[in-house]
């Protein structure tokens, strides 16, 4: 039987019972009574209560997979979304920021609780959580409606620029899941019993149920036509109405699913197109705008609905200046032209003005329908600037160029000028840039150093110049310590002096070399000079100076000097200072006797003898004629007597031979004093150091003394 023999989808209901008291209607329908009402008759005990039983497991099945897969895809999109507002900050280790996004998520995502968890699963943050209270454990995803109060834990993976960064533990409430399925098992309950009870009276109003069927399947299809795309028909016969039926669902579950689809559809352009961070706008055909999204209220001022209802646009949002070409270019693009890049200057709504760049292409249908037109428009003000101030940039470096051109030349002219000039100096000069490289040497430089003088070392690495140095340097170590120092320094060096294994020594001096301005540093220069005869004639003026000629012991001159310094550091460290002053017994004699060639021989052997028994710390000095002193830093009464007693002892055992085969002895007279014991100053001292002396040769000779006041005598 063809359902569209029993009803007219365009008929109202009233016009059924019309068509069915037709006698040409009423007897098939007679028939068909009396074939359902046997067949009811037979089965309604059994086979109602089996395809009830059936179907309420089969939609309880559904419904729990749906509902599962609605719940899993829900977290999902929680999942991106904590993802969205957490993962940076805890990149980034932001706590305060993500304990303010926690606290916002949890409210605003209806979330029990939310707790965040590092790389290693350590807690960082609890929200809606005790934190005496160890977290539950976590799933996946959903796999079964959970049981009566029953919390959904899950987690989402932190990952930022491709990395796990943490982990975020929440929880969701399982009751309306719950309450989902208890709801459906109920109302499938109420349904099965319900068809049980209409199979039970089916038997008797067999022919009434058929024909109420069928107005309850034309009431369906006009709240389809009405849109109610979800209505749906209780099946509770398997005959042809029954087909029927199943046929209706499934076609208003495809109409439904297909509508459903295309809301989402639409709700996820909308989203895309409203938010969108550049303006995208849609104009009819005619040209009227019919839609654009809100990033037009961030560029110009005005929002989306007062474009809309603009009556000009052009008029509303572009330049007076740019009005006319912004109009050509708009109806070019309505009769089909693609165009990218299209710049013009927008009136904002403040009364300022920015740059736009504007890109449009046409819309057709799937049927090749005009839908108008595409625009999409973005703030390039700041790229504009740019590119005008980059265009007077190089007007001003090509009117530059030419000075430069000029000074250049000039510059070259002073450079071979300075490298004539440098070639000609003793001076060994090197210029090393700031990237370590050696820039320029002059032909003093290798004669200096030993290298050839031809030898060109321009672009060569400052290192590889030390290690060849290190090769003639008589301490590379220490050289190469003081370059490290002078370069970390950032300043001029005082002068320095190095030793090479030739014997020679250089004297070097480095200072940093300023660019254009005082700060900017280009590079260091390095000078060096061969100091070898100035520092032999400087060390043989001191040697001079500070040395008698014929002992080659210090001087008195020498010896003062020392004093005075021994005393100062006496003074400071609170320690004693000992002089010895000795004078020889019988010298006069053999030198009258003898001659001054004999009283010379006596004096250097003395000096040679005592100097070999003085100690490191002792300084040994010849006064003049026949008078010696030594002076003892941090010494004591007790060490000064030692070294008296080993110098008379050392000087009594010494013979001297002399052209008469004449063999005499000497004998010395010692006197001893102490800073500050017996003095106060240097003079004072040296003075009571003599006095004790004349005392020690009024005793009878090769005596010491040790100073004594004679006022306390």
């Amino acid at each position: 039987m063809n359902p569209d023999e029993i009803i007219d989808a365009g008929q109202e209901p009233g016009h059924l019972e019309e068509r069915v008291s037709d006698p040409g209607v009423a007897r098939p329908l007679l028939t068909l009574s009396r074939t359902l009402g046997v067949r009811y008759a037979s089965v309604v005990a059994t086979v109602i209560t089996v395809i009830v039983a059936l179907l309420t497991a089969n939609s309880m099945r559904l419904l729990d997979r749906n509902l599962l897969q609605h719940e899993n895809e829900r977290i999902a999109e929680l999942r991106l979304l904590i993802n969205a507002a957490v993962a940076s900050h805890l990149a980034e280790n932001e706590l305060h920021y993500i304990r303010a996004e926690l606290s916002s998520i949890r409210l605003d995502g209806g979330f029990l609780y939310l707790a965040l968890l590092d790389r290693d699963q350590r807690v960082l943050l609890l929200e809606g959580w005790p934190s005496d209270k160890p977290l539950p454990p976590r799933v996946e995803r959903i796999d079964a409606i959970p049981e009566e109060g029953r919390v959904i834990d899950t987690f989402v993976t932190l990952t930022h620029a491709g990395r796990v960064h943490g982990y975020v533990m929440f929880g969701l409430a399982a009751d309306k899941l719950r309450a989902a399925h208890l709801q459906m098992l109920w109302q499938s309950f109420v349904i099965g019993l319900i068809a049980i009870v209409v199979a039970a009276l089916a038997t008797l109003l067999v022919s009434r149920l058929v024909t109420r069927e069928l107005r309850a399947l034309h009431r369906a299809a006009t709240a389809v036509g009405r849109g109610e795309v979800e209505t749906r028909l209780p099946v509770r016969r398997f005959d042809e109405i029954g087909e029927l039926t199943l046929a209706f669902n499934r076609m208003t579950q495809a109409l439904g699913d297909r509508m459903r689809a295309l809301t989402k559809s639409e709700a996820r352009f909308h989203a895309i197109a409203d938010y969108t961070y550049a303006v995208e706008a849609w104009f009819n055909p005619g040209g009227k705008l019919i839609w654009i999204n809100r990033s037009i209220e961030r560029i110009t001022g005005y929002t989306a609905l007062e474009c809309v209802l603009a009556a000009d646009l052009m008029q509303l949002l572009v330049y007076p200046k740019d009005r006319r070409a912004a109009q050509e270019a708009f109806v070019h693009a309505l009769n089909g032209r693609v165009a990218e890049n299209f710049e013009v200057r927008v009136q904002r709504k403040d009364g300022s003005v920015i740059w736009a760049a504007l890109n449009w292409q046409p819309i057709f249908g799937a049927d090749g329908e005009d839908l108008g037109l595409r625009v999409s428009a973005d703030d390039v003000s700041s790229r504009k600037q740019a590119e005008i101030k980059l265009l007077d940039t190089v007007v001003d470096l090509r009117r530059e160029q030419s000075l430069k051109e000029y000074y250049l030349k000039r510059s070259e002219d002073e450079r071979f000028r300075l490298a004539a000039l440098l070639d000609v100096l003793r001076l060994g000069i090197l210029f090393v840039g700031k990237d370590e490289r050696i820039v320029y040497t002059n032909r003093a430089f290798g004669r200096v150093w030993g290298f050839p003088e031809d030898e060109n070392f321009a672009g060569m690495r400052d290192s590889v110049l030390l290690d060849r140095q290190d090769g003639v340097l008589a301490g590379g170590a220490a050289f190469r310590r003081h370059v490290e120092e002078v370069i970390a320094s950032h300043d001029a060096s005082a002068p320095f002096e190095i030793e090479l294994r030739d014997g020679r020594v250089l004297s070097g001096v480095s200072a940093v070399v300023s660019g254009q301005s005082p700060t900017l540093h280009i590079g260091r220069v390095w000078a060096f000079e061969d100091v070898t005869e100035q520092r032999r004639i400087a060390e043989q003026l001191i040697h001079m100076a500070e040395r008698d000629p014929l002992t080659s012991l210090f001087n008195r001159r020498r010896f003062h000097e020392e004093l005075e310094r021994n005393i100062a550091e006496a003074a400071r460290r609170h320690t004693e200072l000992g002089v010895l002053v000795m004078d020889l017994d019988g010298f006069k004699p053999i030198n009258d006797e003898f001659g001054h060639h004999a009283g010379d021989q006596v004096l250097v052997t003395i000096a040679r003898e005592v100097g070999g028994i003085v100690r490191r710390n002792e300084m040994f000095f010849r006064l003049g004629g026949d008078e010696f002193a030594v002076m003892t830093p941090e010494s004591s009464e007790f060490e000064m007597v030692g070294l008296a007693r080993r110098v008379a002892n050392r000087i009594g055992e010494l013979r001297f031979t002399f052209g008469s085969g004449r063999v005499s002895r000497l004998t010395a007279s010692i006197g001893i004093a102490l800073y500050p014991v017996h003095a106060d100053d240097g003079e004072q001292l040296v003075a009571h150091a003599d006095s004790a002396m004349y005392q020690a040769k009024a005793a009878g000779k090769n005596h010491w003394r040790i100073y004594r006041d004679p006022s306390r005598a």
